[in-house]
């Protein structure tokens, strides 16, 4: 009997740790995103100032800040993970994949 409870006890406590943790490819996945998207952000805000839409470009650049915030707080999890210059190896990784892209 007491082996089963310890065994339970035991089970629930490695699960409940598990899931408190978020995978390092999860985060790094969401910190691509962030790039990218930041990315796109910026094109348009340039391509609006180039038009002189100077209020979309303005709404657009509220846009760039929320997603430069995202990656700040993405890549500053990264490195409590333990994570050497997560913004740069995303960069990386992204670059990679559009490259693999061009040649499918």
């Amino acid at each position: 009997m007491k082996k089963l409870l310890f065994i339970l006890l035991g089970g629930t406590l490695t699960s409940l740790g598990f899931a408190q943790t978020t995978p390092k490819k999860v985060e790094e996945k969401e910190l691509r995103h962030d790039i990218r998207e930041k990315r796109e952000e910026k094109h348009e805000v340039g391509k609006d100032l180039a038009h002189l839409n100077i209020k979309k470009a303005r709404a657009d650049h509220k846009d760039v800040v929320t997603e430069k915030k995202a990656e700040h707080r993405h890549a500053a999890q990264l490195k409590r993970q333990g994570v050497k210059h997560p913004v740069s190896r995303a960069k990386h990784q992204i670059h990679a994949q559009d490259e693999a892209k061009k040649y499918q």
